[in-house]
């Protein structure tokens, strides 16, 4: 091969990568219920419709579906990291394991999806509706939680370091055994939430009054800030 064909040919291949990357819309939509393991990297699905869609294991990194149907959809082990997700309906979703690192979910909709053990870690999710989730084991390290309604969720055993939870409502939430290391509580609705072995040592903004909406137990773990005293098992006092 000359040196003329070989820059031809690498040309060709520079050329043609884009091409490779992009995914039809249409197309998504025809095929949304054979998607699984789907390379759907840097697609721009915004407004598709996936209702009910399997794309259990599919690549959607950098991928914007800004305003998409994923209602009923399967997204269990997905990658979805860096995607834009902005208004997106994920009502009633699987998404066990998936990865929303740093994804834009803001102002989305997971009312009752689930969840499990997915991660969330510097993910953007201000203004989104998230009542009555399954986020049981997850990870939201650094996330942007402000302005959210987690009325009922259940996220027993999660990781909510430095995740920034202001303004927000964890109303009759499970947060038994959650970290809520350097996590920002400034003005978070934590009525009937149960806290009962959840680590808020370190939590920022706490204070009593949140505290005696909750339900704790003596394997909650309070800031020194808010000193109190076990009468029994299940009564305590502030001090």
């Amino acid at each position: 091969m000359t040196k003329r064909q070989t820059r031809f040919s690498l040309l060709f291949l520079i050329v043609q990568v884009p091409i490779f990357m992009s995914f039809d819309k249409q197309k998504a939509e025809s095929s949304k219920k054979s998607l699984q393991s789907a390379d759907l990297r840097n697609a721009e699905l915004q407004e598709a419709d996936l209702s009910d869609g399997v794309l259990i294991d599919a690549d959607l990194e950098n991928s914007d579906l800004s305003e998409a149907d994923l209602c009923g959809a399967d997204l269990s082990g997905a990658n979805l990291s860096n995607v834009r997700l902005h208004r997106t309906v994920l009502y009633r979703c699987r998404a066990k394991k998936t990865n929303f690192s740093n994804t834009i979910l803001t102002q989305a909709n997971l009312v009752e999806a689930n969840c499990t053990s997915a991660n969330f870690n510097n993910a953007n999710l201000k203004e989104s509706n998230i009542e009555g989730a399954n986020l049981t084991y997850t990870c939201f390290t650094n996330a942007n939680l402000t302005e959210v309604n987690l009325t009922g969720v259940f996220l027993a055993n999660a990781n909510l370091s430095g995740a920034n939870f202001t303004n927000s409502e964890l109303i009759a939430a499970d947060l038994v055994g959650c970290n809520f290391t350097k996590a920002n509580l400034d003005n978070t609705y934590l009525n009937h939430a149960d806290l009962c072995g959840a680590n808020l040592k370190s939590a920022i903004n706490l204070n009593r009054d949140q505290i005696e909406t909750a339900f704790i137990n003596k394997k909650t773990l309070l800031p020194d800030s808010i000193p109190i005293l076990w009468i029994s098992e299940t009564e305590y006092e502030f001090k």
